[in-house]
């Protein structure tokens, strides 16, 4: 999951906003670094992403990519995911995505207590660029993983991604109908356990 799924699934279990986000920019143990709340949202993407790369269905998805591409197909997935997040939003949450996506702001923006400079970086794109509510748009997902490959040479084969992803478009949006709400109940399980 990307980041819209990271902001959903902290609002469903009561968890810090912010720290969920922080994870993919953090190393290490969250609470030396820390306070409890923010450290505790950190752990619940580390698990949502640990469980989610274990799900059958998830690998299943992962084998309609060519081999070439598999080894990043996994981002290319957390893309298609929040994409699909977005598109049957409704089901989801009793809130538009709009009014979520400006209360998740707020709420993201009043933690400011060391911020590494690279999420500081791509929080403030997030938000002025506007991308949780981009994702609605199926072309977002092309566009998203072509610029991730120009950012980070090692991941370049994101950009060839798109085609596979095109090619079994309905069949990933039926497995993201049945993978998402065992990710809920997974993450709500575990939260209740922090």
């Amino acid at each position: 999951m990307n980041f819209l799924a990271h902001l959903h699934l902290a609002d469903r279990c009561q968890s810090h906003l912010a720290g969920n986000l922080l994870a993919d920019f953090v190393r290490g143990d969250p609470y030396v670094r820390y306070e409890r709340p923010v450290a505790d949202g950190i752990k619940l993407h580390r698990f949502v992403d640990s469980y989610i790369d274990a799900m059958p269905e998830v690998l299943c998805c992962r084998q309609r990519f060519s081999p070439e591409t598999r080894r990043v197909s996994g981002i290319a997935l957390d893309i298609t995911w929040d994409h699909f997040l977005a598109k049957h939003w409704e089901h989801y949450h009793h809130q538009p995505l709009t009014v979520f996506v400006e209360l998740a702001q707020n709420q993201v923006e009043q933690f400011q207590d060391n911020l590494p400079d690279n999420y500081r970086q791509t929080i403030a794109r997030m938000w002025q660029y506007q991308w949780l509510l981009q994702y609605r748009e199926r072309t977002t997902i092309t566009t998203a993983l072509e610029r991730m490959a120009q950012r980070r040479p090692k991941l370049y084969q994101l950009a060839n991604c798109p085609p596979f992803i095109a090619q079994h478009y309905d069949f990933f949006e039926q497995q993201f109908a049945a993978l998402y709400p065992q990710i809920i109940k997974a993450a709500e399980a575990f939260r209740s356990q922090q």
